[in-house]
């Protein structure tokens, strides 16, 4: 769940174009950049190839945690993150923005639990880079997948977690968007496929604003079956690190109630602080100055 996105070739041109256009400046006095950014690919325990952009602080990582940016749902590591990536890195945090394997508009055949292979390989990535301390920073359905992997894995390497503009339970999102009866329908007879033996059979499903998309039936009950190991609420109470919470106030696709559902299941955090954005909407990486002020003095608690 990421909101409107430009075609893919246009943000891959236009972060390319910002990666070049330093160097084109032949007129201006020769300095170094504050950020040097670089197109990366990490492979998963699983063999998957994840393509991502590091922003990389002019005196390396330091001893501050570097931070994994995680998109949403049709989201990808190019569109929104780099507004925020960037100054990010140029107040010190080696930053990574990496694909998961289910990026973009692309036929979803994962099942949720692949997520922690995804995000796995990119804390192995920031490791390799010289981070110490890691914080996990989730976007939209993104926060589901950050509150997943630390609650599955306890890594010792993650500090903390931020997450933003969080959907919360997915078949309760389904619920709110359409009724309880088409949504009910729709996971009913994913889960009759999948016990049949066709789980890999693709299903057209109707994602409201966020237009329509092709699903296999093992997805869509990965995501909303009742066994799911997508659901934000439960995974929240297995994560003992400090946690931030960003909602926009003009958030239409996530509900803001979600926020403080999540503040009182996150019983083994040592601390959580939760803001509202006024004005802000789904695509809160597009505001960095709203966000800025607020994340970077959490940031240093969380450093020290």
């Amino acid at each position: 769940m990421s909101g409107f996105r430009r075609h893919p070739a246009y943000s891959i041109l236009h972060l390319l174009a910002c990666l070049l256009v330093p160097a084109c400046a032949s007129t201006a006095p020769t300095r170094l950049p504050e950020v040097t950014t670089e197109l990366v690919e990490v492979t998963t325990t699983d063999g998957v190839r994840l393509g991502g952009a590091l922003w990389i602080p002019s005196g390396g990582p330091g001893t501050r945690p570097a931070l994994l940016l995680v998109h949403g749902y049709a989201g990808n590591f190019y569109t929104d993150w780099p507004t925020l990536a960037h100054p990010l890195a140029a107040r010190g945090y080696l930053t990574l923005a990496l694909n998961m394997r289910d990026h973009d508009l692309t036929p979803q055949t994962s099942l949720f639990e692949h997520n922690r292979a995804d995000i796995e390989a990119g804390v192995g990535l920031l490791a390799a880079r010289g981070a110490s301390q890691v914080v996990l920073v989730g976007q939209s359905l993104g926060t589901n997948r950050v509150l997943f992997y630390q609650g599955e894995t306890q890594d010792h390497r993650v500090r903390g977690l931020v997450l933003m503009a969080g959907p919360g339970n997915l078949l309760d999102w389904n619920i709110r968007i359409f009724g309880r009866e088409p949504a009910l329908e729709l996971l009913t007879e994913a889960q009759r496929r999948v016990e049949e033996g066709r789980g890999e059979e693709f299903m057209l499903v109707d994602l409201g604003p966020l237009g329509k998309a092709l699903y296999s039936a093992r997805h869509i009950v990965s995501l909303r079956g009742p066994n799911t190991r997508s659901d934000p609420f439960q995974n929240i109470a297995r994560v003992g690190v400090p946690i931030l919470i960003l909602h926009g106030t003009a958030d239409r696709l996530a509900d803001a109630s979600v926020t403080e559902r999540l503040r009182a299941a996150a019983t083994a955090a040592p601390r959580i602080q939760l803001y509202l954005m006024p004005g802000a909407d789904h695509s809160l990486p597009r505001y960095p100055d709203a966000i800025l002020p607020i994340l970077a003095p959490w940031l240093e608690t969380v450093s020290r």
